[in-house]
């Protein structure tokens, strides 16, 4: 079963009722929707979120009727929803080491800026002053710039770098480095696309691209033993929706629920969705009215399936409150 496909699968066995498709679509590309971030945390499969944020919603429903025809899908037709059939295995989703919820853009941002800071320091030491930067965006050049000035009077940053990459591509978890380094661009050495590397390798795209987003999640969990790497990592902060960040601001600077309902002139239902998004994200982020901790660990260790049967063992909670103890058990 190709990659896509068994991540689709995994996703349905995991959330255990049918979904419609825009739901997944929301899922697997990132969209950080309320019912996204929740049913994620609640299923237990937020290291799953979010994986494939380039993916269409042409894509998907194509991938959806391939599996319906194999019979591992049905999709049901009184809901229009999506679940599994036939049980298979997925074992790819299963590794240890996904953190998708934590990741989306990061690893991808990250790597834009290591691609950069690859050429930038490879053609410097070839002696190479006039090319093309190999990434167009101003923010990664801006960022490299900024690395770069760490290190102004530091001649031994390019064998520095390579020791670094060199031990992480040594790892067991790293089955293909070359899917890394062929991507690499640097004096006469021109990087190549993924699809370029699947041909290479008679592999497909989608097995080079989910086998280098794996070794970035693994490598952004052991940052702290590769402190050049790291520098070039986007904060967490990035992952926020740019409403969900700005609420983070205030909350940051210690204005309460009512004050950030004010200053941010946007409904009490939306600043709750941002408290719940921040929670999920920052897991020792302090919430307004976030449950006591006891009644958190009850919801984290109870099989709910939604949110409705949490509501009826402790009626207690309102769901604003259900949904922080939801995503409270995570670990960024």
């Amino acid at each position: 079963m190709e990659l896509l496909d068994q991540y689709i699968v995994a996703l349905l066995t995991a959330f255990k009722r049918p979904r419609k498709e825009a739901f997944l679509h929301a899922v697997m590309t990132g969209r950080r929707t309320g019912q996204a971030v929740t049913d994620t945390h609640l299923a237990k499969i937020s290291s799953l979120f979010g994986l494939s944020p380039f993916l269409t919603e042409e894509v998907l429903t194509a991938r959806l009727t391939k599996l319906k025809q194999a019979g591992t899908l049905e999709l049901r037709a009184d809901t229009n929803e999506w679940c599994v059939r036939k049980q298979v295995s997925t074992p790819y989703f299963e590794r240890v080491g996904w953190n998708g919820f934590w990741m989306q853009e990061r690893p991808f941002l990250f790597f834009q800026n290591l691609l950069l800071a690859i050429q930038v320091l490879s053609n410097k030491h070839h002696g190479k002053k006039h090319y093309m930067p190999v990434v167009r965006d101003k923010k990664a050049q801006f960022w490299i710039k900024k690395w770069l000035a760490n290190f102004a009077n530091a001649d031994d940053l390019n064998e520095r770098l390579f020791l670094e990459l060199e031990a992480w591509l040594s790892k067991g978890y790293i089955s293909q480095p070359e899917f890394y380094t062929d991507q690499f661009s640097g004096g006469k050495l021109v990087g190549e696309t993924l699809e370029q590397i699947a041909d290479a390798h008679s592999v497909s795209t989608e097995e080079v691209y989910f086998e280098t987003l794996y070794g970035l999640h693994r490598l952004f969990q052991e940052k702290k033993y590769y402190p050049l790497l790291q520098l070039l990592m986007p904060r967490p902060e990035a992952l926020l929706t740019l409403s969900g960040k700005r609420t983070y601001g205030f909350l940051q600077k210690g204005y309460d629920f009512d004050e950030i309902v004010q200053m941010r002139n946007l409904r009490k239902s939306t600043i709750e969705d941002h408290f719940v998004e921040i929670k999920a994200t920052f897991p020792e982020q302090a919430v307004p009215e976030m449950p006591d901790r006891s009644l958190v660990e009850q919801i984290q260790v109870g099989d709910f399936l939604t949110l409705k049967e949490i509501k009826a063992s402790f009626p207690e909670l309102d769901y604003y409150q259900i949904r922080l103890a939801v995503v409270a058990g995570g670990k960024a």
